[in-house]
C-alpha cells in the first residue's frame, strides 16, 4: 500500500510539473518544426524570432500585413517562429526579417532595433517562466 502512495505522489508531482513548464516535451518536440503556411501564388520563409507571448502575434497581424508584398502570416508560439507568405516581385525574405527587426524583434541575424524593443509590452520581451535557453532551443 506504501509502494502505491509513494508512486501515485511521484507521478502526480511530475505531472505537475511538466504542466508549469511551458517548455515540456509537447513542445520540445515541435521545436525543431516550421510553422505550414501555403497561400497560392506566395513564396514562404520561415524567421526565427525572440517574440515571446501572443501579444507578440498581436502585433505581428497587426504589422506585418500592410508591408507591401507580404500576403500572409503564421506565428508559432511553441519554436517563436513566423512563417511569411510573401510575393517574391514586391519583397525579399532580407526586406522582411528588417520589417521584423524595426518592430522590435530578431528576425533570424538581423538584430532588432532597440528603440523599438524598449517600447514593446513586457510580456513580448520576457522568456517564458521556466525557459532557459533562447527561443527555438528547446
Amino acid at each position: 500500500m506504501k509502494k502505491i502512495i509513494v508512486i501515485l505522489t511521484l507521478a502526480v508531482f511530475s505531472f505537475t510539473a511538466m504542466a508549469q513548464h511551458q517548455c515540456g516535451s509537447a513542445a520540445a518536440a515541435k521545436s525543431d518544426e516550421s510553422p505550414k503556411l501555403e497561400v497560392k501564388g506566395a513564396e514562404t520563409v520561415v524567421i526565427q524570432t525572440n517574440a515571446y507571448s501572443a501579444k507578440s502575434n498581436e502585433l505581428f497581424k497587426e504589422t506585418l500585413p500592410f508591408v507591401k508584398g507580404i500576403k500572409d502570416i503564421l506565428y508559432d508560439a511553441n519554436n517563436y517562429k513566423i512563417a511569411v507568405a510573401y510575393d517574391p516581385k514586391k519583397i525579399t525574405p532580407g526586406e522582411i526579417r528588417a520589417a521584423i527587426a524595426k518592430m522590435g524583434f530578431n528576425a533570424d541575424q538581423v538584430a532588432a532595433n532597440e528603440q523599438a524593443r524598449a517600447k514593446l509590452p513586457a510580456e513580448c520581451k520576457t522568456m517564458p517562466k521556466g525557459c532557459s535557453h533562447s527561443c527555438g532551443k528547446h
